[in-house]
Formats: C-alpha cells, structure tokens, sequence
C-alpha cells in the first residue's frame, strides 16, 4: 500500500501545473492533500473533469484518467481556506470528518478514513504563527483521537504538521529557535504524539538523512545553510507498523512549496 501526504498549496494552482497528471502516473493507492483552499464542487471539476456531483462511493465517470479513485472532499466552509482531500483505489468502510469528540472545525482540516483494521488520517496542523493556542488545540486533540483509534485500529496519520521536529529537520535551527514551527511546546507536543506508540516512518528509514519537506520559492534551487527549508510533512505511523513499512522518502516536485512525503507498507 503507497501512500502519499502533499500540501498542494491550492488545487487550481497546483492542477493548472499538471498536478492530475503526476496522480495518474505516480499511481499511489492513497493519496492525501492538504490546502485544497478551493470548494468540493470546484475541485472535483479541476480533478475529473466532469460536473456531476456524486457520491464517495461511487465510480467516477468513465472519461477521468482518475477513475480509479474515490474522492473525499473535505473543504470546510471559508472561502479559499485550508481543506483536505483524500484519493484512494482502496474502498473505505467509513468516513469520519474533523476527530470525534475532540474536535470539530469549519476548516476541513481532518479527514479520517477507515479500511478494514486501518485507520488513515489526513491531517492540516494550524500554522502558529498568528494562531499558537489554535494550533495547540488541535494537537492535543489529535493525541486523544489517535489514542482512540488505537484501541482498534492500526493507525497511519499524514499530513502538514507545521512542525520541525528536531535540528536535522531545518536548515537555520538558531535562527528558528524562538519561531513557530521550532518552538519548545511545538516540538514536544509532536514528542508526545510520538510518545502513543507512533513512528516516524521517514527517519526511521533516514536515520541521518537529511531533506526537507517545504522550502520557500525563493530558496527553492539554493542549498546554503541561509535558505529557508523544513521538513515539516510526516507519514507516523503506529508501532505495530514499523516492519511494514518498506520504503519513505521526500519527492522532488514543483507543483507547490512543500513537497510531497511518500511510505510504502507491506500488507
């Protein structure tokens, strides 16, 4: 099973780049995006070409190179904002929008699908920069979910974490020591996820390995230590999974300014 995580940074950009055909060749079975920063209606023609409105569980028209996907929008209700949205070849049993409980938002910000003893999370962590206590909100809601989940589910949860975790995972750790992304609280509060039974499946499989996930335009092409880079996009995984996963890395792609994680599992 291949999965991927991407922050588009908006689908009519990343599209209109040829974003709906790197999904078809890639051919991942799931894929998980965040940013859609578009509404369901819209991005579902950007995707499939096609205007009818239907359900998750139904085919897509015959026409779409996309076809063998399901699509679940998850776009919230601001205008041009965050959202997720989930492709996957594998049919979900269930669908579950924001966490349960712990938390409910307008935002679209998480989409939970379930296949068979899976649960696969596709997540948009608020950025702390204006929004801090939001973002830790949503974290400490997203270790009670997934700690939830585990009591039956083995759990994969993806997405744009907004946080580097260690100084490998940044190129200017002085410099960002005192700036969202690199905060104290920010790096343990991905310490306690961790701290569940969850594993980071790319350093695992990149002990040392040194890459990031997002780097700002400018910086794009330019490797020195000044440059503005992150790895801040993670696949964790539940521990049970570890010696499933067979392969993770960081792709390199121009579709967007974070660049896409993808794992392998072996099932």
């Amino acid at each position: 099973m291949r999965v991927v995580t991407y922050n588009i940074n908006g689908i009519r950009a990343s599209v209109k780049l040829g974003l709906d055909k790197w999904i078809e060749q890639y051919d991942a079975d799931i894929y998980c995006f965040q940013e859609v920063r578009c509404n369901e209606e819209l991005s579902r023609q950007l995707l499939f070409k096609n205007e009818s409105q239907m359900d998750f569980f139904s085919m897509q028209a015959e026409e779409s190179p996309l076809k063998a996907y399901t699509p679940i929008f998850n776009c919230g209700s601001v205008a041009g904002y965050a959202g997720t949205l989930t492709l996957t070849k594998l049919k979900p049993d269930k669908v579950v929008f924001g966490m349960d409980e712990f938390w409910q938002d307008n935002e679209g910000r998480t989409t939970t699908i379930f296949i068979k003893d899976y649960a696969i999370i596709n997540a948009y962590i608020p950025n702390g920069n204006t929004r801090l206590d939001f973002k830790m909100q949503y974290l400490d809601a997203l270790n009670k979910f997934i700690a939830k989940l585990q009591s039956k589910y083995k759990v994969v949860c993806v997405g744009d974490y907004n946080i580097a975790h260690n100084e490998i995972d940044l190129t200017n750790p002085k410099e960002c020591k005192n700036k969202s992304v690199f905060l104290p609280i920010e790096r343990q509060a991905f310490s306690d996820l961790l701290s569940l039974g969850m594993i980071d499946c790319f350093r695992e499989q990149n002990r040392q390995t040194i890459k990031y996930s997002w780097r700002s335009y400018r910086s794009r092409w330019d490797n020195s230590y000044h440059s503005w880079k992150y790895r801040i996009d993670y696949i964790l995984a539940s521990q049970s999974l570890k010696n499933s996963v067979s392969y993770c890395d960081i792709l390199e792609l121009d579709y967007s300014d974070h660049l896409p994680v993808v794992a392998d599992f072996k099932i």
